[in-house]
């Protein structure tokens, strides 16, 4: 890939599945180190605010350990690819919006909203810290 543009699209769009395959296989690992309690219907609204009341605090760690790392992987691989921190930054906000989407679909404790916010911006900066000798710009 010559043009920088399409360059920069590509690393962006494999950054982001790559971040929700990485969240998707560390929440699995979660929910099979976690699994929710007897008597949740994990489909059901209403059990889905009732669980984070009564789920393990390790369960609700499990689950930012997973969007850090989906996010890490994700800004990783997209500034790998582009040769520039823009499409990390761009997996970044991607993971911070379905993050916060996910937190509004239930209550979720307030450090649980607080790390979708700022977990994200702390992959991309690890993330070009990995990669320095890489960047363009």
């Amino acid at each position: 890939m010559t043009n920088p543009l399409v360059r920069k699209i590509v690393a962006s769009v494999a950054g982001i599945i790559i971040a929700g395959i990485v969240v998707g296989l560390v929440e699995m690992l979660g929910h099979m180190v976690f699994p929710p309690p007897d008597g949740i219907d994990v489909t059901d609204p209403a059990d889905q605010a009732r669980m984070m009341e009564v789920i393990p605090t390790g369960a609700k760690v499990a689950v930012i350990v997973a969007w850090f790392l989906g996010s890490l992987a994700g800004a990783w691989a997209a500034i790998r690819i582009a040769g520039n921190a823009v499409p990390g930054w761009i997996v970044a906000v991607v993971m911070i919006a379905l993050s916060l989407v996910t937190t509004q679909m239930f209550p979720h404790p307030f450090w649980m909203v607080l790390s979708a916010l700022a977990l994200p911006i702390v992959a991309v900066l690890v993330a070009k810290r990995m990669l320095a000798a890489r960047l363009t710009s």
